[in-house]
């Protein structure tokens, strides 16, 4: 006898409600999770077996239990919070509880226990995220806990505070539990039958991951989209993401694990799946008669459905833009770039990534003027912007202010440095105005400022670049002894204010370098076009000079020798030539000669190199101190593929050394004296920028540190769920709670978190927003894929001719074992913690770049090929294409088939 026919035999008492009854049940009943689900089971969609435990038993629960008599509701969060703890301590009445286990014993193994609320899941309002959902629940006594905690959910402060944010009264919840046979799927994932911001209605958007969808819909494991036409089941578009880890069921417990590395970049849906979840798709919208939210998995081929309810989204109002107070007249003519914003900003942001990036804005930037001579510093609202989770700089803006200054007189440059081929400035004026001016601060005010400022920066310079240098290596052996986990809240708060002082002062003293080495390279491009015509092309690129001690070439350069070093350890070396990064990982931690390597000759290559990091403002970004993988993989790439990177470098400088001469010697004998000069400033501020560089970085570390302990006692309490939702949090809040001007509970309001992951997981479904625009966003198209291309047209940064194998990179950390030698790096952009793969790399091809960008000075380093600003490199290309790059044309051509 199956199942199903048992279920339908087992009398229908008012507490429970099996699927299989074939009678339908409202939501007053069972809740609008519940009533959906036995809808759908009785209109004979696949929808995994199981049974609804009634609101009436929650409320026959809570009578006999007599629990209501010692709480007042109406007295708000308090009051429900302890009631929630009530319900989950107290015992659930003999007959109540024998009902639960008589259904339970219908179901075989593991189920799902989910709260149905009677007012989610509705056409007004969804409530996602709010109630409790339990996974593979094994045994009666544990699915009796597990029904209580769901009850307690409808009183926790989350749904309270979401009851509150709807307007809706704050009296005792109705709620009820669904138990369900768990389906442990190979894929998961969420679909929607409406656009999440257009609204458009013509195309199922699907989302996919590996394993269960609890990761996706938690935010903890990143996913593949796509598009299919409602009418034909034609795949409109999709968009595949490395996916590095799953959420799956393993010894009897959820777990997170790593996606097999031939896995992580193929599609999670092939064509076959495709079809059977549309055909499942458009039987649901049709028995509903409207668009759906629905949760599904694919167990051994079949789809299942966990869950469908109306789409709730609202018509979506525009993200707010810009944060200044100028008239439209003035806005409609700004000029916006996120191009490569000091190579920090580069990528799209998580929330707290984007809520620290404000706090930079208002806190920190504004100050940097100073140094560089500003009397003027400026409004901090007008510096940037905010879109789509992408940092948008106030180019005008921003030139406007350094037309204060002799140097940034003529604002040309500098607008068209932050200028893609998509802008045409021809004929613009800054709105802002063509020179500076200010009601209480004179041009000749202004000069002297700068004069005096300047005067000073000449000779603290260097005094300062070596103070911030010995600064980031004391803070580091600062807190290599310091146990942060047992620090006290106020001491916490304490470290956290020190970070925070120190984030500011090491941006105050990088910045100058930055602007300044902008500075002398505009200066060389104008000199030698001046005086070499034609032959003045890219001539500041081929211009060496003694550069070769740049901090960011040096990391390679270290990590070759670190290489080296390893000659002496001959087991070692064996290990990781022949071990996987998991084994080697376990022998630098478990055995006595690999934690003597791991604490000498690694430990003092991290002190120099650990703070380093992919998008280094992005805080849930780990750095190699964080988590090595990465610099194990590359020391395993470097042995096995053998590079001498002092070697390259040096026949480069060559290289380069002998194209200046012969380019300079055309030159008279004063022009030749005067770009030399302006050579030797480039560099000395080129290399001072470089070297400060990492105090910089060692201060993003620093404040991410505390951050991430935050969260990790936000988890002991209970108040996170996972350490990924750390995401989602809002940084001044953060300082808010560390010196007690909030609570916990506000820092992690639950309503805010779903907010923002509902968010941050729109943003990576859309198009990337264009790199510039003027005025609005939407005055640019989007950077819309096509497929069909061939060919893509960029900007040459490095000139050459190469064709080799292509290694697509979207994440560092996990995919740089795939790089080959004489690979072409393509990639959406690189940054400073990229440059020990250039070391191998025939050519670089990125999304997005500029002549300054990492990418392009790396390349040139190192004397390889390298195209930027393609847009569309890292998604048309993929692992193993051969492509041919020609960086005298700044064109990449793929050969699909070869």
């Amino acid at each position: 006898m199956t199942i199903h026919s048992l279920a339908i035999k087992q009398p229908l008492c008012e507490g429970i409600i099996h699927f299989d009854t074939r009678r339908s049940a409202r939501a007053e009943q069972v809740g609008g999770k519940g009533a959906s689900l036995i809808a759908m089971h009785n209109a004979g969609l696949p929808v995994p077996n199981g049974y609804c435990i009634s609101v009436a038993l929650f409320e026959e629960f809570l009578e006999q239990t007599q629990l209501l008599v010692h709480f007042d509701l109406n007295q708000g969060a308090t009051q429900w919070r302890a009631l929630a703890e009530a319900i989950l301590i107290a015992s659930i009445p003999e007959h109540i509880a024998e009902q639960i286990s008589n259904a339970a014993s219908l179901l075989i193994g593991p189920v799902a226990v989910r709260s149905s609320a009677t007012d989610e899941d509705s056409e007004s309002h969804s409530f996602a995220g709010q109630h409790l959902t339990k996974l593979a629940v094994e045994g009666t006594d544990n699915i009796l806990q597990a029904v209580k905690a769901c009850w307690a959910s409808a009183l926790s402060d989350a749904a309270f505070q979401y009851r509150q944010t709807l307007g809706q009264a704050t009296e005792l919840p109705k709620i009820a539990v669904v138990v369900q046979q768990m389906q442990f799927g190979d894929v998961s994932g969420v679909a929607f039958g409406q656009h999440p911001t257009t609204l458009e209605q013509n195309a199922f958007i699907i989302e996919g991951c590996y394993g269960l969808c609890e990761g996706l819909v938690s935010g903890q494991v990143s996913s593949d989209s796509y598009h299919i036409d409602k009418t034909h089941g034609e795949l409109l578009a999709h968009a595949t993401q490395p996916k590095q880890h799953q959420v799956v069921y393993l010894n009897g417990d959820i777990k997170k694990l790593s996606v097999p590395p031939t896995l992580q970049n193929e599609p999670v849906l092939n064509h076959i799946d495709q079809q059977a979840l549309y055909s499942v798709l458009r039987q649901i919208e049709s028995y509903f008669g409207r668009p759906q939210d629905v949760e599904w998995t694919i167990s051994d081929g079949k789809v299942w459905l966990l869950q469908s309810r109306p789409i709730t989204s609202q018509k979506v109002k525009p993200e707010p833009f810009y944060l200044g107070n100028k008239s439209m007249h003035v806005q409609k003519d700004i000029l916006w770039s996120r191009m490569d914003i000091g190579e920090i900003f580069t990528g799209r942001m998580t929330p707290l990534g984007l809520s620290f990036a404000q706090y930079y804005q208002t806190r920190v930037h504004i100050d940097c003027g100073k140094k560089l001579g500003l009397l003027d510093l400026g409004e901090a609202n007008e510096t940037i912007a905010y879109y789509k989770g992408h940092v948008y700089l106030n180019v005008s803006y921003t030139a406007w202010q350094l037309s204060q200054t002799p140097v940034g007189a003529d604002q040309t440059p500098f607008l068209a440095r932050f200028s893609s081929e998509a802008i045409d400035l021809t004929g613009y004026e800054n709105p802002y105005g063509t020179a500076h001016s200010h009601p209480d601060m004179t041009p000749k005010q202004c000069l002297k400022y700068w004069i005096k400022q300047n005067i000073k920066e000449f000779f603290q310079a260097k005094r300062r670049a070596k103070s911030m240098i010995a600064s980031r290596y004391e803070e580091f052996d600062r807190v290599q002894v310091q146990d942060i986990t047992a620090l006290s809240h106020e001491a916490l708060n304490d470290e956290f204010t020190h970070c925070l002082t120190y984030f500011k002062t090491m941006h105050e003293g990088y910045l100058p370098y930055y602007i300044n080495a902008f500075a002398c390279y505009g200066l060389l491009e104008e000199l030698s076009a001046k005086w070499l015509g034609d032959k003045s092309k890219h001539l500041q690129n081929k211009i060496k000079g003694d550069m070769s001690n740049l901090r960011t070439v040096a990391s390679a350069q270290e990590l070759w020798q670190l290489c080296k070093v390893l000659n002496a350890w001959p087991q070692v070396k064996d290990v990781f030539t022949n071990k996987t990064i998991s084994e080697i990982e376990d022998f630098l931690t478990t055995t006595s000669l690999g934690l003597r390597f791991s604490q000498g000759p690694l430990a003092n290559f991290m002190r120099d190199n650990g703070v380093r990091g992919r998008e280094e403002m992005e805080l849930t970004n780990p750095r190699w101190l964080d988590d090595r993988t990465y610099v194990l993989q590359m020391i395993k790439l470097y042995l096995k593929q053998g590079y001498e990177v002092d070697g390259a470098l040096a026949e480069q400088t060559q290289k380069q050394q002998k194209i200046s001469r012969d380019l300079l010697n055309e030159l008279s004998w004063t022009q030749r004296f005067t770009i030399n000069r302006v050579i030797s400033l480039y560099c000395g501020c080129a290399k001072l920028r470089e070297e400060t560089r990492m105090s910089m970085t060692t201060s993003i570390w620093l404040i991410r540190r505390v951050v991430y302990e935050v969260a990790r006692r936000l988890l002991q309490k209970g108040l996170l769920t996972h350490l990924d939702d750390v995401a989602y949090l809002d940084f001044e809040n953060i300082i808010k709670y560390l010196d007690k001007r909030c609570t916990a509970e506000h820092l992690v309001d639950q309503a805010q978190l779903n907010k923002h992951r509902t968010q941050y997981q729109q943003w990576q479904t859309q198009p990337e927003p264009p790199l510039t625009f003027i005025g609005q966003p939407n005055s640019q198209p989007d950077l819309i894929f096509d497929p069909s291309l061939t060919s893509l047209q960029g900007l040459t940064t490095s000139e050459g001719f190469c064709r080799a194998r292509a290694c697509v990179i979207t994440d560092l950390a996990t995919q740089a074992s795939d790089f080959q030698k004489g690979d072409i790096l393509v990639a959406p952009f690189t940054d400073a913690s990229w440059t020990p793969l250039f070391a191998l790399a025939s050519a670089v091809v990125t999304d997005i770049g500029s002549m300054l960008s990492h990418s392009s000075i790396v390349a040139r380093e190192f004397g390889i090929p390298c195209v930027v600003n393609t847009h569309h490199a890292s998604t048309l290309i993929n692992t193993a294409d051969v492509v041919t790059i020609d960086a005298h044309r700044g064109l990449v051509i793929v050969d699909k088939e070869d």
